[in-house]
């Protein structure tokens, strides 16, 4: 995800099955069409292009983010997936075998049209891969125990974040907004205290396919 003044990339981990960009570049066919909504710099569709050799298309807002990601994709679409032109650049390109909003969905005004929009882009067999933090992590409740709702620089409490999901409403806005969840994974923080995804798991990755 790219927000203003910060290009969220790195390295893809393949090895690191605790990563959000793991998981969902896993869960990418090979040698399929992909379209990949708020890139960063690119990492995820990096490793589908060159490994995978999947064709991608990019959507990114940042302009300063666009010459970072370039390479990762055969195709880039500058702009906001909230607006009617870019979803209708989109559109030219599709039908799409996988939609990826890897820490996206959050910083979005209105997820839930956005992923009604997404809906008919998507192949017979297309689906949408999510990320988002999850605020019910124990880190966050314990900060709200004792009166403190502190925003920060990236990670569970970004202040460029304009929604909030647990588990639940994660699950929720898929089931209203005409999907249903193929598969589901948590990221956990720390990552060996695995005992309770809703309370220690720190992202919800999910696996959408049309209802």
């Amino acid at each position: 995800m790219t927000t203003t003044g910060k290009v969220y990339g790195g390295a893809f981990e393949a090895q690191n099955h605790n990563n959000p960009r793991t998981i969902i570049g896993r869960w990418v066919p090979t040698d399929v069409a992909v379209l990949e909504v708020g890139p960063g710099d690119g990492v995820i569709s990096r490793w589908l292009k060159e490994v995978k050799h999947c064709r991608t298309i990019g959507v990114e807002v940042v302009p300063e983010a666009v010459e970072r990601m370039r390479t990762a994709f055969d195709h880039i679409i500058v702009g906001s997936i909230e607006t009617d032109t870019v979803v209708a650049q989109a559109r030219v390109h599709a039908p799409y075998d996988a939609i990826i909003f890897a820490d996206v969905l959050e910083h979005l005004v209105d997820p839930w049209s956005v992923l009604r929009q997404m809906r008919p882009l998507l192949s017979s067999t297309g689906r949408v891969l999510v990320s988002v933090p999850n605020v019910a992590h124990l880190t966050a409740r314990l900060n709200l125990l004792f009166g403190y709702f502190e925003y920060t620089d990236g990670y569970l409490m970004d202040r460029t974040h304009l929604r909030w999901f647990t588990h639940r409403s994660a699950k929720a806005m898929a089931h209203t907004t005409g999907y249903r969840v193929m598969a589901e994974a948590t990221v956990y923080k720390p990552r060996l205290a695995r005992f309770w995804p809703t309370l220690n798991g720190f992202q919800i990755v999910l696996n959408l396919a049309p209802a």
